[in-house]
């Protein structure tokens, strides 16, 4: 069984973050790892779906939202099964959103074990990273950065 977690702060209230999380027929703008998601069922707080993972992995999942507080997500059936827990917490001025995750890879994803695991966990740093900048505005804007020219720098020295 593969473990891991990871954290960020977003500097948005809790009630916010949540908005953005609880979308889970979105999921596939954070997690690049699904590319289509199919929901069998849904009923108040609890989804099950099917999602195709790297193509046409096929997993079932099931989800229960935990309003404001967060959501776990099981996968079924597929070449991944465990779990992801989403955990919000509020701060005095934002929020600390924490995924745990706990799986185990069967089938063709079995023999790439070391790459599927270091992808896994990369995919939730940067997933944390996009709700983050969704939850606090920021998703859309460019990061503009001072950009020095070669005559700029001959300026300066002169």
């Amino acid at each position: 069984m593969e473990e891991f977690s990871a954290r960020v702060r977003i500097n948005a209230p809790k009630e916010r973050v949540w908005q953005v999380v609880s979308d889970v027929d979105g999921d596939a703008q954070y997690w690049d790892s699904l590319s289509r998601i199919r929901n069998i069922s849904r009923e108040r707080d609890l989804v099950v779906r099917e999602v195709f993972i790297g193509g046409d992995n096929r997993c079932q999942q099931r989800i229960i939202l935990f309003p404001k507080e967060g959501i776990h997500l099981k996968w079924v059936s597929g070449p991944i099964r465990g779990i992801r827990d989403i955990i919000l917490s509020a701060l005095e001025n934002g929020t600390i959103l924490e995924v745990q995750t706990s799986y185990k890879l069967t089938g063709i994803l079995a023999l790439f074990s070391k790459s599927a695991a270091k992808y896994l966990r990369e995919e939730a740093e940067s997933a944390l990273q996009m709700i983050k900048a969704e939850a606090e505005g920021t998703s859309g804007a460019p990061v503009l950065e001072k950009r020095t020219m070669w005559a700029d720098l001959i300026r300066e020295k002169g």
